[in-house]
């Protein structure tokens, strides 16, 4: 199978990344007329660094895909429930473009979610793929617990964490010219550049880390980043102040160390 890619969004530059991302969109599309099955979109870059795109990139692009005839699918397995809104498309507002949209992580299940037109006919769905009964009662319990939660929205519990996440570690940045950066992620989605983005020195640190009891992953290059999955649901302001005690007492040893 083959793919053809459009670069994303470039946030120092955004008029133009966006103009190049369509342009090369659009040459993709007159070079292979009705050869695209689809268009997936990922709106935050997750293993990529935590990189955010932006309503007008996403728009503009979903348009031209639109025009030709592309259904839009939105690979959500990283961003469902961890943004202000259920879905990321619904923070940045795409609603009307999405045909397809893909879900796991958070959810303890994977699944796929299409609009009625894109209903796939007999045959194409199999039992296999449906996961245990145990794993959907699960996440039944999650969606329930995440709609019924007061976590989305402005002023919801993601948007009140994320807001106390960052301001507590650009605090830290101050205290620490140098030794952390952000930028910070977006919603339940938190990222920081740590000891200068060196890839040998943030892996160093994730695993000095685990070992002082906090789970953090790293991601993207240039900068290398270290990255949280915050579970929203359960943690609170106190839990997370505790947490980048441990953060930043770890990131002292470790760039002493250097």
């Amino acid at each position: 199978m083959s793919v053809d890619y459009v670069p994303f969004l470039d946030p120092n530059r955004p008029d133009e990344s966006t103009r190049i991302s369509v342009e090369h969109l659009r040459r993709h599309l007159a070079r292979y007329p009705d050869g695209h099955a689809a268009m997936s979109f990922e709106l935050v870059l997750g293993e990529g660094g935590f990189h955010p795109g932006r309503r007008d990139f996403f728009r503009a692009l979903m348009e031209v895909a639109k025009e030709y005839g592309v259904p839009v699918m939105v690979d959500e397995i990283q961003t469902f429930g961890r943004t202000p809104e259920l879905f990321a498309y619904q923070y940045f507002g795409l609603d009307e473009f999405v045909d397809v949209v893909t879900v796991g992580k958070l959810l303890q299940v994977c699944a796929t979610l299409f609009r009625e037109d894109f209903k796939p006919g007999p045959g194409l769905l199999s039992q296999t793929f449906t996961s245990s009964a145990a794993a959907i009662h699960a996440a039944r319990t999650i969606v329930t617990e995440l709609m019924e939660g007061d976590h989305f929205g402005p002023d919801g519990k993601i948007a009140r964490l994320h807001d106390h996440f960052e301001k507590r570690l650009g605090e830290m940045a101050e205290r620490h010219p140098g030794l952390i950066e952000g930028p910070f992620g977006i919603g339940a989605m938190i990222a920081f550049t740590p000891l200068g983005g060196a890839a040998d020195k943030v892996k160093e640190f994730v695993h000095a880390l685990f070992e002082e009891g906090v789970i953090s992953f790293y991601c993207g290059s240039d900068p290398t980043r270290a990255r949280f999955l915050v579970p929203v649901a359960a943690i609170t302001v106190e839990e997370i102040d505790h947490v980048l005690a441990i953060v930043e007492k770890t990131l002292l040893q470790v760039g002493n160390a250097s």
